[in-house]
């Protein structure tokens, strides 16, 4: 573990009411998070390596261990965190939404490592098929892509998901994909783990992370708004495309399906620990009765008692562990 704080950094004013809202939905989210065996840290690290190369750390970060995708860890980065708040106009409740739905995210992901080393340690076949838990990852997300590539509909909305993460609209094929994948995270598939956690959030009923944005897009890329306006009408036209698609790709890979159950009964077991006696509303449709688990805004779910200076200012070396 490496100390990414070289110096104590100076208490600033004018972003006060940014490190509230912060440490506050930190704290929301730290029970489920101990529940779960999720590690966290902040960094004021200013960029990190990856492949080599130095970056913009982006807001939190979902990291593992090399091979067997233990220590599952979330970092959150407090620069762009902070620098975030100027950049949504100083909006408290669109910057508490932003931050929560971030760090949401990253338990998706971190749940999707998790589940994925559980069922690989506990099976001796897949131990024999694939040498470490995280080569078996990435060959379950090249078959999710493998599967939703066999349609011109699955195409189409993985595209969309990507175009959406990415905000990248020349990602028009899944060729130009997994060129993307590779280019910026190292390997085939990447995209596949946030379409995951796209379509997690949107069963949810959730924002999706991209959808809680507003306006805090990355200025320096152009983008053809169109008839949207703006960029952030864009993206959220996009995002309710992918919402109408949901059923769909559930339909089109098993793989996919049988990847979401697992994580969303996780994610319902810990909610159910932690909060109690959900909503529970049937639904009726055309193929039959299905029930949706309606979760309901709870302020009080968690008291705000983390101190955002208290957390440790640690990181996992990048030569040991995996940011995803």
């Amino acid at each position: 573990m490496v100390n990414l704080v070289k110096f104590p950094r100076p208490v600033v004013a004018t972003d006060f009411a940014a490190k509230k809202i912060l440490s506050s939905e930190i704290g929301r989210a730290r029970p489920s998070l101990r529940a779960l065996g999720i590690g966290f840290s902040v960094s004021y690290a200013k960029d990190r390596v990856r492949a080599g190369k130095r970056k913009r750390p982006p807001y939190f970060a979902c990291c593992y261990n090399f091979g067997d995708l233990g220590d599952v860890n979330i970092v959150a980065f407090h620069n762009p965190l902070i620098a975030d708040w100027e950049l949504m106009g100083r909006d408290a409740e669109a910057y508490r939404i932003r931050v929560r739905s971030a760090i949401r995210e990253e338990m998706i992901h971190s749940i999707q490592v998790m589940t994925v080393k559980k069922r690989y340690d506990r099976s001796p076949e897949l131990k024999c098929q694939f040498r470490t838990a995280e080569s078996y990852y990435e060959h379950l997300l090249g078959k999710i892509i493998e599967e939703l590539a066999l349609s011109e509909e699955g195409q189409e909305v993985v595209c969309t998901a990507a175009q959406l993460y990415y905000e990248d609209w020349t990602i028009t094929s899944i060729q130009k994909l997994r060129e993307t994948d590779k280019k910026l995270h190292g390997r085939d598939g990447y995209l596949v783990s946030e379409l995951i956690r796209q379509l997690v959030q949107i069963r949810f009923g959730e924002l999706t992370s991209e959808e809680a944005k507003g306006k805090a897009w990355d200025r320096r890329r152009l983008f053809n708004a169109a008839k949207f306006g703006t960029t952030e009408n864009l993206l959220w036209s996009m995002a309710g495309a992918l919402r109408q698609a949901v059923p769909k790709l559930i339909g089109l890979s098993p793989t996919l399906a049988e990847a979401l159950a697992e994580i969303e009964r996780t994610i319902q077991k810990i909610e159910k620990i932690l909060c109690p006696v959900p909503e529970i509303a049937s639904v009726s449709s055309g193929r039959g009765q299905m029930t949706a688990i309606l979760f309901r805004e709870r302020q009080t779910w968690y008291r705000e008692f983390v101190n955002l200076a208290m957390l440790p200012s640690t990181e996992s070396d990048s030569s040991a562990a995996r940011y995803l």
